[in-house]
């Protein structure tokens, strides 16, 4: 038996050649989303310093905020610190 090939899945249609699947970015409407997400994050947090991930949470009403957290911490408007097994968030 022959190993199939690894990589991107193609679509064989009789009588047309195999045509990649191809992904296309985000719209930019996502982006102006999450900026706002970002400031009603930072401003929570700026409010409550040392909250805790799931109070941020529920407080903006979304089942996770990683990638807004990690957004925060990568522009340097927020740091976390570890305090026993939570991790609590600060405004810079």
């Amino acid at each position: 038996m022959r190993p199939r090939p690894q990589g991107r899945k193609t679509k064989t249609v009789r009588g047309q050649k195999a045509v990649k699947s191809k992904t296309r970015p985000v719209a930019s409407a996502s982006q102006g989303r999450q900026d706002g997400d970002l400031e009603k994050t930072l401003a929570l947090i700026r409010a409550h310093p040392g909250i805790r991930p799931s109070e941020i949470n529920r407080r903006l009403n979304r089942q996770e905020s990683d990638s807004l957290r990690a957004t925060l911490i990568r522009r340097g408007l927020i740091r976390k610190e570890k305090d026993g097994s939570a991790m609590r968030y600060y405004p810079v």
